[in-house]
């Protein structure tokens, strides 16, 4: 007897990645109020803008010996002609008016860099000639700013400055907030290119890093914000299928606090498309929202209480608490699904024999290929999705994708990663079990974003004229 399934392929249409993904342990705790929800016991942040009062960062210029080009003779002369927002100051100067601007000239070997997987990922823009040019650096000039946020024209400024003096001098610039070099093409291309009316495109300025948290859970933390005065954001139980949207929102949300969007009395942060000042953006996200979407979502903010003796900037939690969901995981979906949409094709199709045995063919490279890699470990970014059978209220079956995050002997353990159509008790980011024997077909994503499986999608969506 023919079976037949209806399919349901669902995803929320944004596209978005986080600008640098380092996949590691988590190497900091960080202590929050426990409990969901906009209530009276979480700690909120001050309504308002989040910019803070004043706010200092470093460039660090590596450069070669000193037979190179001087310094420019002349320095405050220099800087109030050629970056007049500017004011060059020494050690010893007090009462000065921002935003101020300090140069000091050391060593290479006296500057304290990270060592290990931090200076690794610190140089990945580099070419191997320029991290030859980095190792031989026999000096360093320092370039120490202060401003009263959010003083965005000194702030580019700022960078401008930087520019030019490497550029000058032959040197690599080490951003010591986000903790990466960059050559001056680089520079000039994350750093200066790209403003509209005097703004930046935030997410050209920060790092946003990736830790896991345990199987399928992730947790996304910013780095480099500060700059600009604003905390850096930090979001946990993350659904690894939903990082890379997430990025996203993380990255809007950005934007967002740099045009002075407030937090509300609660804590709620609104997060409007349609109020997004910086038009680029704007478009290329409203691009991409499905008809009927409402464009806006309300999330929270709380502080972070820094570690003792810790020098980092501020950091915000996000939180999805107003959100419909069981578990912390589920949340994220209809987030995403109120800001950008969430759209579900569903399809019903005849069980024949192509499409049986091409379900055969996936079910054997799943189980003989595919599943001794997941048990013995993929590579960091790897997810894995599966295709099962979930019963409906009216006696039928849908067939939804599960991202798995655990597989022992026959059971597999996962994430709903589709919003059910008619079965009950389920949301998508729902945690689900099913047994091997039922799967139809698999999905394995890789950390570049090519993809293996799916086979029996494709034949359905031939069949129904999609693609």
């Amino acid at each position: 007897m023919r079976r037949i399934g209806t399919w349901r392929a669902r995803g929320v249409l944004v596209v978005g990645v986080l600008w640098a993904l380092g996949l590691a342990g988590c190497s900091r705790v960080f202590s929050r109020p426990s409990g969901e929800g906009f209530e009276p016991g979480r700690a909120h942040l001050a309504p308002g803008p989040l910019f803070a009062p004043r706010t200092s960062f470093r460039f660090a210029l590596f450069l070669p010996s000193k037979a190179g080009v001087p310094l420019p003779p002349a320095l405050p002369e220099y800087v109030r002609q050629r970056f007049p927002p500017l004011q060059l100051v020494n050690v010893a100067s007090e009462g000065v008016a921002l935003p101020t601007v300090r140069i000091s000239e050391s060593p290479a070997s006296e500057y304290p860099l990270p060592d290990g997987e931090t200076l690794e990922m610190g140089v990945r823009r580099l070419t191997p000639h320029e991290q030859a040019q980095l190792a031989a650096a026999e000096r360093v000039l320092l370039l120490e700013f202060t401003t009263e946020p959010p003083a965005l024209e000194a702030v580019r400024q700022a960078h401008a400055l930087a520019l030019e003096l490497a550029r000058a001098h032959g040197g690599l610039v080490w951003d010591e907030v986000v903790r990466e070099f960059f050559s001056v093409e680089a520079w000039q291309a994350l750093r200066l290119d790209g403003w509209e009316q005097g703004e930046p495109l935030l997410e050209n300025h920060f790092n946003s890093y990736l830790f896991s948290e345990g199987e399928g859970i992730a947790r996304i933390l910013t780095v480099g914000m500060g700059k600009f005065g604003l905390p850096d954001l930090e979001v946990s139980q993350v659904p690894s299928a939903l990082t890379s949207k997430v990025g996203t929102l993380l990255n809007l949300i950005a934007q967002l606090m740099l045009e002075g969007t407030p937090v509300q009395a609660n804590g709620g942060f609104l997060v409007a498309l349609d109020s997004l000042r910086f038009e680029p953006l704007r478009e290329r996200l409203l691009s991409q929202v499905l008809s009927g979407a409402p464009r806006k979502t309300l999330v929270e903010l709380s502080p972070v209480e820094p570690l003792e003796g810790s020098q980092d900037n501020r950091i915000v939690s996000l939180f999805f608490a107003s959100h419909p969901g069981d578990t912390p995981s589920e949340r994220p979906y209809a987030a995403l699904a109120a800001l950008f949409g969430a759209k579900d094709e569903i399809r019903s199709t005849d069980h024949d024999d192509e499409l049986l045995a091409a379900s055969r063919r996936a079910r054997d490279e799943l189980l003989f290929r595919i599943k001794p890699l997941f048990q013995e470990g993929m590579e960091p970014g790897t997810r894995l999705f599966v295709k099962a059978p979930f019963g409906t209220r009216a006696g039928g079956t849908e067939w939804m994708w599960i991202l798995v995050t655990d597989w022992e002997a026959s059971a597999l353990a996962g994430m709903l990663d589709s919003e059910p159509e008619d079965v009950p008790g389920l949301k998508a980011g729902a945690p689900v079990e099913v047994n091997e024997d039922v799967l139809f077909d698999f999905l394995l994503v890789r950390p570049d974003g090519t993809t293996e499986g799916n086979q029996t999608e494709r034949i359905i969506l031939e069949r129904s004229g999609g693609r």
